[in-house]
């Protein structure tokens, strides 16, 4: 496969750059994330402003905007061949529940609905038990068993949070996502006009088929997630009144 790989890390961060190494050896690869850290980036596209890439090697770019910005600028401008597939990761991070809503890892794989093949997010929760490099070799063989899949390898996007832990493909559930309660308050800092936004809510939906319990037993948590944001059941009670 042609494949195509951003991050909201960065370029330079190992989630990225493991998983690239792997994928290389099965793969052609293409490598366009953002020159700096734009975790919870969300979906921004850099529309005011000039944004400059660098092609610091062959089929390599690091772009000065946000993830949004590298797969859109990349599938529509610097690749001229027909990309396969958007793999978005690894996040150093979880990306459960609403997270997604502001995740840049899960933004950078929306931006490849267009292809053929559903994109893919890739985060994990942690690092203390587990390396990096396991977990890219996990990820390589998680990315091969959904593209043949055809019930979720086309039209929905795939977000994949790994627990950590020694787990191994046999230890995937598909979830849905869960819910968080409301955010920490935003706090002052030391009576200044500078504030800081509050962490993301505890869990408030974990129940048995969320992304959150898959984690918290310590299964690979797989969730297909739709585009469409459109709420048909009141569209349609509203057109029938």
């Amino acid at each position: 496969m042609k494949i195509l790989m951003s991050n909201d890390d960065g370029y330079y961060s190992s989630g990225i750059q493991s998983l690239c190494s792997v994928l290389e050896n099965n793969h052609e690869v293409y490598v366009a994330a953002p020159i700096i850290n734009h975790s919870a980036g969300s979906s921004a596209l850099s529309v005011r402003k000039d944004i400059k890439i660098e092609n610091i090697k062959m089929n390599h770019y690091i772009i000065d905007g946000t993830p949004a910005d590298c797969v859109h600028i990349a599938l529509t401008c610097i690749i001229n061949c027909d990309i396969d597939l958007v793999v978005s990761g690894i996040n150093l991070g979880a990306n459960l529940g609403d997270d997604v809503i502001y995740s840049g890892t899960v933004a950078a794989a929306l931006e490849g609905r267009h292809l053929k093949m559903s994109p893919i997010a890739i985060s994990l929760v942690g690092q203390e038990n587990t390396s990096i490099q396991k977990v890219s070799e996990l990820s390589s063989k998680l990315i091969e068993s959904i593209s043949t899949n055809k019930i979720i390898s086309q039209k929905t996007l795939v977000n994949i949070n790994i627990p950590d832990s020694d787990v191994s493909i046999s230890d995937l559930e598909y979830t849905r996502l869960g819910k968080r309660g409301n955010p920490l308050p935003a706090t002052n800092i030391k009576n200044t006009d500078l504030y800081k936004i509050g962490a993301a809510g505890p869990p408030k939906d974990n129940a048995i088929g969320t992304d959150f319990y898959a984690i918290s037993n310590n299964k690979i948590s797989v969730s297909p997630i739709l585009y469409d944001l459109t709420d048909n059941v009141a569209l349609n009670k509203i057109n029938n009144i």
